[in-house]
């Protein structure tokens, strides 16, 4: 009988498109998104202690960024592997604490004690026929700071012992619709509770439970980013990623493409989430160092592939035309004033040979968009770029040797972005 389900599940899949993504191939796929707090009205950090020893509930926002990996050989059987924390962004505040208290920070350790298994990593078991998983044993070793009158005091340690989290609306359908869709956003879905303390915060003692609501995405929460006296000078001490992730769809493209191609629309950075709203417009030169993170395959599949190609192009509006358009970008595209590459490779000017669109052998160059990361792995697989005067957005996406990029797959793919000045 079960055998006789698992066919039927499997039929239903191959039935709704998904038949290339079964047969092409399975593996170690990697899912690297941000688990980001969706229900900031739900979502608490209590502390105990204050308030004549009354416990005070304090809002919290933001999130952490967690790289899962699991062997889709054991399809369509139950996947397991493991789960990896590399960088907490959370910020808790509360208007009835305030002028005592003010905001929260709490970070990520990346340099915790060894211990085995080590921490801030757990394992995860995910059963697509049932549409149910769980992560197990993820322990956390978090670091905190709070404002208390005016001063952040030094951080504290607040170990997490090991925490059980359920996941729910993973399904066979919804990952491989993902794998179509080339995007892993909302695939997983939890209430988490994570406790720690009693910590010492300047005059007083915590006790920490965070209940919180959360779900998968590839944007990065826009906690303390851009905020170098607050939360941000904690933030950027975390050293997993070089930088904050924006997880980049292995199926989107900025450039126009061959008959038959459908790509996904790139990833469009709003620079004021990066630098600060009005910053690029003081005059100054500004620099931002962009890191590739993770690769992708220039084919469907349902595990990891070897392709490192990512280009960017800066944009005055970050509007990008249908792919019919010969040039997406059109005259909002801005040169960069400087382009050093990371490792040794030749990153602008970067030239992109033509496609065939109907009987016609049309251009795809962009002559302002240049190379992040190559088509050959290399140490550093990143760039510093002088970010040019009237640029708003930065436009990513992978650069598909074949120049097809509907037929592309994975969900580790990203860019790091760091300000260097």
């Amino acid at each position: 009988m079960r055998k006789l389900q698992v066919f039927k599940t499997v039929a239903a899949a191959v039935a709704g498109g998904s038949f290339a993504v079964v047969m092409s191939g399975c593996g170690l796929l990697s899912i690297e998104s941000w688990v980001k707090i969706t229900d900031s009205t739900n979502s608490k950090v209590t502390i105990s202690g204050l308030n004549g020893g009354q416990p005070v509930d304090l809002n919290v926002v933001g999130g952490f960024l967690g790289l899962i990996t699991v062997n889709t050989n054991s399809l369509p059987g139950p996947l397991s592997g493991p789960i990896t924390v590399e960088d907490v962004r959370m910020e808790a505040s509360a208007p009835a604490l305030a002028p005592i208290v003010g905001s929260i920070c709490v970070w990520e350790n990346t340099n915790p004690p060894p211990q085995n298994p080590p921490l801030n990593t757990g394992t995860v078991t995910l059963n697509v026929l049932a549409g149910n998983g769980s992560v197990n044993g993820l322990a956390l070793d978090l670091l905190a700071s709070a404002n208390v009158l005016g001063t952040f005091q030094s951080p504290v340690g607040i170990p997490v012992p090991p925490t059980n989290l359920p996941l729910t609306g993973l399904n066979i359908t919804s990952l491989l619709n993902a794998a179509n869709t080339g995007s892993a956003d909302g695939l997983f879905t939890t209430t988490a509770t994570f406790s720690g303390g009693p910590t010492p915060f300047g005059p007083f003692m915590a006790n920490f439970t965070l209940n919180l609501t959360v779900t998968n995405q590839s944007e990065p929460p826009f906690v303390g980013v851009t905020d170098t006296t607050g939360c941000g000078q904690f933030f950027d001490t975390q050293t997993a990623v070089p930088g904050l992730l924006w997880g980049v769809n292995s199926k989107s493209d900025y450039l126009t493409v061959a008959n038959g191609d459908n790509p996904q629309l790139p990833v469009v950075i709003n620079l004021a989430d990066v630098f600060g709203s009005g910053v690029l417009q003081d005059g100054k030169q500004h620099v931002l160092r962009i890191t590739r993170v993770g690769t992708f395959a220039d084919r469907l599949q349902l595990k990891n592939g070897n392709q490192t190609a990512v280009s960017g192009v800066f944009s005055k509006s970050g509007n990008v035309a249908g792919t019919n358009v010969q040039d997406r970008i059109g005259t909002d595209a801005l040169a960069p004033v400087s382009v050093t590459p990371l490792s040794s490779f030749t990153a602008f000017p970067f030239k992109t040979p033509p496609v065939i669109q109907g009987f016609h052998l049309v251009p795809t160059d962009i002559p302002e968009d240049f190379l992040i990361s190559p088509l050959s792995n290399v140490a550093v697989p990143g760039v510093q770029v002088g970010v040019p005067a009237g640029a708003n957005f930065l436009i990513v996406a992978p650069f598909s040797p074949d120049l097809t990029w509907g037929d592309n797959s994975g969900f580790g793919l990203g860019v790091a972005l760091e300000v260097v000045q």
